[in-house]
């Protein structure tokens, strides 16, 4: 369970890195970042379900378990939050200057 809790959570700072890049590119990056933060966040996904993380082992190492998973979800739901705000922010300054 460790090895690809550790992934998946690196995943996660990455793509967190990558939306920090995104608020410093420049207008004709921005969109190369956002595709790939937007490539990134469904590579997460299939990493965080109970059954990769959850192997045959004690109850409190299945509840801690269940806790890191529900961590990554809500790490993710965060991070696609934050993206499509970023998103509609763009969106809005560009309409602004038209």
């Amino acid at each position: 369970m460790e090895p690809l809790h550790q992934q998946t959570h690196k995943q996660v700072h990455q793509i967190q890195s990558h939306m920090g890049h995104r608020e410093t590119a420049d207008k004709q990056s921005v969109h190369l970042v956002e595709n790939e933060i937007q490539a990134s966040i469904p590579d997460i996904q299939p990493a965080r379900t109970p059954r990769d993380f959850v192997q045959q082992g004690a109850a409190q190492q299945k509840t801690d378990a269940k806790l890191r998973i529900d961590q990554l979800k809500y790490d993710v739901q965060h991070l696609q939050t934050a993206f499509r705000n970023l998103q509609h922010r763009r969106y809005a300054r560009e309409q602004q200057e038209r």
